[in-house]
């Protein structure tokens, strides 16, 4: 099995000197030797060649090229593929699935172990046709001297990755991919590397996660964003984000689904809103789920008509909202399990008003589970899993049934903009449900919840980086 070769496209502008040398620095101390760079410069001195060369002399995996004109990070990135495939063609590799490129900033880190990691995650899959075509890490930020604010991300999250760019901008991306694919949008100045993510999984891509912190962005001072007034700064900021709206509204128009997006009051993501409205009209097509003694804090009609916008998507198969206690505290926001197949509610006990881990409590976003008391279901798909399996009893029996789906390609989706609250209720599985579910799934349970991350702790206090403090 060839080994896979990464080719690192980094696009240098307005270049620290400083921070460029520490970005050669940990490259020249990988521990994975199977790389090969290829740089785009946009500064006007020489300085970035002669500090590659610096680093790396007479090494034949360093390539430079000086851009006549400056046009922008998607220019510099389409240049630096033609590149990479240009040097491939009449080469034995050119269509070997082994080939990957990987987009990196000028300024930023990786750990030693970071290309390494990226190649085991290639290298465990023995099916050369089934090797992940997106690979991307768990990352941190540098400012100074110091590693702050850990980002510990999910597994591949289609929700999610619609309301806000969870990914980034460092990621791995197969050669053969990019050929499916075509050039990063010229038009953008800042959604260029979302926009692509976004059609790399609108074609069914096979994306991979590490979850690890081998990635470190660089905290670069911009005098001219400090100098900004609050007002004018949030202007600036709000002129981003819209870019990244933009390229999320073009995602759902070329899929065929129906969602108005608005700004919302966090600059961190957006909101969509799934047209629903007919749901009245298709009754039949979903089964909606409420216990009795559930309240919630918008009518069922518009919660119904909210869900009824997933469910009309035709990779969902539930859906279902977040829940609250007394003391304005979250009950669950969808749901985690560990390897033992014991279902956590998410967010447990963190308040609602307070902000929580990457504001995922606000979000909506694909999870292994939802609350079984308040939920919508997509009525074809529950005939094609054949119902709940009436041998399993509390949380053992969502689990089960949201497992299945996701197992046959289906999506559990939370939307923490349906708001409920109940009374006493029971959760508790009994012992004879819990033995079987962990019979018929012992062979398929892995070592983590995929819309969760190792990093965080397991158990009622998830998605929580203050454990122990």
């Amino acid at each position: 099995m060839a080994e896979p070769i990464f080719s690192i496209i980094m696009w240098t502008h307005n270049t620290n000197e400083a921070f460029f040398r520490d970005c050669m620095e940990t490259l020249a101390s990988q521990t994975y030797e199977g790389w090969q760079l290829y740089i785009m410069d946009n500064n006007g001195a020489g300085f970035v060649h002669r500090i590659a060369t610096e680093f790396f002399p007479e090494d034949i995996r360093v390539h430079y090229r000086k851009l006549k004109t400056d046009k922008g990070m998607a220019y510099a990135y389409n240049v630096g593929t033609h590149f990479v495939m240009t040097s491939l063609a009449g080469d034995d590799r050119a269509n070997a699935s082994s080939e990957y490129m990987l987009f990196m900033n000028q300024h930023d880190r990786l750990s030693p172990e970071a290309l390494s990691l990226m190649a085991s995650v290639v290298n465990g899959v023995e099916d050369v046709s089934d090797w992940p075509e997106i690979i991307y890490t768990d990352e941190d930020e540098i400012e100074g001297v110091d590693r702050v604010r850990p980002n510990f991300k999910t597994g591949f999250n289609k929700e999610l990755l619609l309301h806000r760019d969870y990914i980034g901008g460092f990621f791995v991306l197969s050669v053969q991919a990019a050929r499916q694919l075509g050039e990063f949008q010229s038009k953008l100045q800042h959604a260029v590397t979302y926009d692509y993510l976004l059609r790399a999984m609108e074609n069914r891509m096979r994306f991979a996660h590490v979850p690890a912190l081998i990635y470190h962005k660089r905290h670069v001072y911009d005098v001219n964003l400090e100098n900004m007034s609050r007002k004018e700064r949030r202007k600036y900021e709000l002129k981003i984000k819209r870019e990244y709206m933009v390229a999320a509204k073009a995602s759902l128009a070329r899929q065929g689904i129906d969602g108005e997006i608005t700004e919302g009051s966090d600059m961190s993501y957006w909101i969509i809103d799934y047209n629903g409205v007919d749901y009245d009209h298709h009754n039949r097509d979903f089964i909606f789920l409420k216990k009795d003694g559930i309240k919630t804090y918008t009518k069922d009609a518009q919660n119904i008509k909210r869900m009824y916008g997933y469910i009309k998507q035709l990779d969902v198969a539930v859906v279902g909202g977040r829940f609250i206690k007394s003391g304005f505290a979250i009950e669950n926001c969808g749901y985690i399990y560990n390897s033992g197949g014991i279902a956590f509610p998410a967010f447990y006990d963190q308040k609602f008003y307070r902000p929580t881990y990457q504001q995922l409590a606000s979000i909506p976003r694909d999870v292994s589970m939802v609350d079984f008391d308040y939920c919508m279901l997509d009525a074809k798909i529950y005939r094609k899993l054949g119902g709940f399996d009436g041998n399993l009893t509390g949380r053992d029996l969502m689990l089960d049934y949201c497992m299945r789906a996701i197992e046959r390609g289906y999506r559990v989706v939370v939307d923490p903009a349906i708001i409920v609250r109940g009374g006493k209720r029971e959760f508790d599985s009994t012992r004879e449900s819990s033995a079987y579910f962990l019979e018929k799934w012992q062979d398929r349970l892995i070592p983590e919840d995929p819309f969760y991350n190792r990093n965080l702790p397991m158990g009622l206090e998830n998605f929580r980086l203050d454990i122990g403090e």
